[in-house]
């Protein structure tokens, strides 16, 4: 169901790829999205799948059990807001036994305006020791980020690295100074 301009309702879209056309048309979803519960999707399944018109949720955004996607970074490049004005428990954003998930890639993301993040149980995932969450949320102490894959073995490169050239912007966290990216093409934005 689409409203006018692009608004949509809540969206709860689980078994099948195909479902995910719902968010065809929506630039701000005005409510929550939950994604979960794909169980025989593929990586390939998701090749050629976006939504950049979606700009804007005013809930929360949930990610669980949906196997074969390894990135959102293509279904969902312009996402640039999570409102949180309702929330799941107390987070905006959550991602949790995404089992083939490797990066967030939530490139364009700027604002998490109430809640917290929580990433758990996601053994593939890495470039979470190159995000600046403070940069994005007002308070980080909330964040719950458990159990996923160790980073010493993620081997994260910023955009530019290769080439010996510092290309994003760097903060320190937790006593690590570095650089800030969602992976290696695209830098954590600073504003």
């Amino acid at each position: 169901m689409l409203s006018l301009g692009g608004f949509c309702p809540s969206k709860d879209i689980r078994n099948n790829v195909t479902n995910l056309r719902l968010l065809e048309n929506c630039t701000v979803i005005e409510g929550h999205l939950k994604i979960l519960l794909m169980f025989k999707t593929r990586a390939e399944d998701f090749q050629g799948l976006s939504f950049p018109r979606l700009v804007m949720i005013t809930d929360y955004l949930l990610m669980f059990r949906v196997y074969g996607l390894e990135s959102l970074s293509d279904l969902f490049p312009n996402l640039t807001v999570i409102r949180g004005n309702n929330l799941f428990f107390n987070y905006a954003l959550v991602i949790f036994e995404m089992l083939q998930l490797k990066e967030v890639g939530l490139h364009s993301l700027m604002n998490i305006t109430r809640g917290a993040v929580r990433m758990e149980k996601n053994p593939d995932l890495c470039y979470l020791s190159t995000l600046d969450w403070s940069k994005i949320l007002d308070s980080v102490e909330d964040n719950y980020i458990v159990a996923n894959k160790n980073e010493r073995e993620c081997g994260d490169i910023c955009p530019g690295t290769i080439a010996g050239k510092i290309t994003c912007f760097q903060t320190t966290i937790n006593g690590h100074f570095g650089e800030r990216c969602w992976n290696q093409d695209h830098c954590q934005r600073s504003e």
